[in-house]
C-alpha cells in the first residue's frame, strides 16, 4: 500500500470536526486550516448527498452505484488533491475511497475492503509511524 504520512492527521480531523447545519454556514471565523477544510469537506459530501437525494430513491443506484463512489468521481472537480496539500502539506497518496470513507457515505469498497481487514486503522498506524520516522531522522 502507498504511504500516507499525513492520513491519521486528515482522520483525526474526520472525527474531530463535522459540517455545518445548514448550507452556506461557514465554519468559525478563528478556525485553522484543518478544520476549514474538513468542514468545506464534510460540506461538499453533504451538497453532494442532497442533490443524488433529488435524483435517486436510495444510496445506490443500478446504473450510478453507490453514492459514495459518485462522490468519489467528483473529488478531481473539486480540487480535493489541492486543498489536501494546501493543509497537510502532501497530497493524498491513498486509493480515494480511504478519504470518502470519512463522510459516512457508502462505497461499494466498504464491504470488500472491510471484510476482513482493518485498512482505514492500518492505514492511520501506519502514517504514524513513517510520520515519526522521518522525524527522527530529521
Amino acid at each position: 500500500m502507498m504511504n500516507d504520512w499525513t492520513y491519521d492527521m486528515f482522520h483525526e480531523d474526520s472525527l474531530k470536526y463535522k459540517a455545518t447545519p445548514i448550507k452556506g454556514v461557514y465554519p468559525r471565523s478563528t478556525a485553522d486550516e484543518r478544520e476549514q477544510f474538513m468542514v468545506w469537506f464534510k460540506n461538499t459530501a453533504r451538497d453532494f448527498e442532497e442533490t443524488w437525494n433529488k435524483t435517486h430513491a436510495h444510496r445506490y443506484d443500478r446504473y450510478d452505484g453507490w453514492i459514495g463512489d459518485a462522490f468519489a468521481r467528483t473529488l478531481g472537480d473539486l480540487c480535493f488533491s489541492d486543498y489536501y496539500k494546501d493543509t497537510y502539506n502532501q497530497r493524498p497518496h491513498l486509493p480515494t475511497w480511504f478519504y470518502v470513507t470519512v463522510t459516512g457515505l457508502p462505497m461499494e469498497e466498504d464491504t470488500v475492503r472491510t471484510f476482513c481487514a482493518n485498512p482505514i486503522r492500518d492505514a492511520v498506524e501506519n502514517a504514524k509511524e513513517v510520520r515519526i520516522f522521518f522525524e527522527r531522522k530529521m
